[in-house]
């Protein structure tokens, strides 16, 4: 876990520099300077909550994790950035280059990995509420710019994979919201994703339309996963082949249940990389019935 935070600090620093040095070569456009400079500012705020936060990080609550950042998800996160940088280092950066490269950056997995991780490292609930509120306005901020581009709509569109009428849905039940976002985040493009924080409010989502993926933790509040499951098979017997329980678990019986069952299991910490490919792998195999819907 240590090694995730030190990376995410480095992110965190290459993104505060690209976008300090870039307001600095980009100086002649007053708005466009003022605009990296503020971007840079918060990226600056992002590190130093990291660092703090990962100070006071215990041995414990290092095992808590839920996800592994493999290289390739990493190479994902840092390569606009070192794009970037490297254009800048050989002078021949441009401002549409370096606002494609900023919408790329700001809508990515990145910024839930960094809630995510703020949230793993036991940062006070009002802390990670408050941060979560700040990624948004950092996000909005870059959203209402690019937006006001000539061109700023056909780059944000490209970006937010935003889902298409009839796309396939996921639901995904999980008590932690960090988690949850995580997952929402991996979830591929073109997707619609709906989460629920419990097994109650999960089954009501099932039992109102078809998921072509579910991914479950088992230790939910008010309902637990197993008990989601059990219902759910009796609306869809076939629903098993496109369940997937990601969890931290170690209740025997419910183990038990799962491995007997249809039902697909991760268990909690997972290779993003084997998150994304079982997820692909169910969502390849499922088919959208026709006229079916969620409200």
């Amino acid at each position: 876990m240590s090694d995730i935070i030190t990376w995410l600090i480095g992110v965190e620093t290459s993104a505060a520099t690209l976008y300090e040095d870039a307001a600095i070569v980009f100086r002649e456009d007053e708005d466009f300077s003022r605009f990296l400079s503020v971007m840079a500012q918060e990226e600056r705020e992002h590190e130093k909550l990291l660092q703090e936060a990962s100070a006071a990080i215990s041995d414990e609550e290092m095992k808590n994790a839920s996800f592994h950042f493999d290289d390739h998800f990493r190479n994902k996160i840092e390569a606009p950035f070192n794009r970037a940088l490297r254009l800048l280092r050989d002078k021949i950066l441009t401002q549409n280059a370096m606002v494609s490269v900023l919408a790329e950056a700001e809508f990515s997995e990145w910024n839930e990995v960094l809630i995510y991780t703020l949230d793993l490292l036991n940062v006070l609930d009002h802390e990670i509420q408050q941060f979560i509120l700040d990624i948004e306005k950092h996000r909005m901020r870059a959203k209402e710019y690019i937006a006001s581009l000539p061109d700023g709509d056909s780059i944000l569109q490209r970006v937010r994979r935003l889902p298409p009428p009839g796309s396939k849905r996921v639901l995904i039940v999980e008590s932690n919201h960090s988690v949850a976002r995580m997952l929402e985040a991996l979830s591929g493009e073109q997707i619609e994703v709906f989460i629920a924080s419990n097994g109650h409010e999960g089954i009501s989502f099932i039992r109102q339309g078809h998921f072509d993926l579910i991914v479950s933790e088992i230790e939910l509040p008010i309902m637990s996963g197993v008990e989601m499951f059990k219902q759910a098979l009796e609306k869809d017997p076939t629903i098993g082949s496109r369940f997937v329980f990601f969890t931290g678990t170690e209740n025997k019986e419910y183990l038990e249940f799962v491995r007997s069952s249809t039902a697909l299991m991760l268990t909690k910490p997972s290779p993003v990389k084997l998150i994304c490919e079982m997820m692909n792998d169910v969502l390849d195999s499922t088919n959208f019935p026709q006229g079916s819907t969620v409200h």
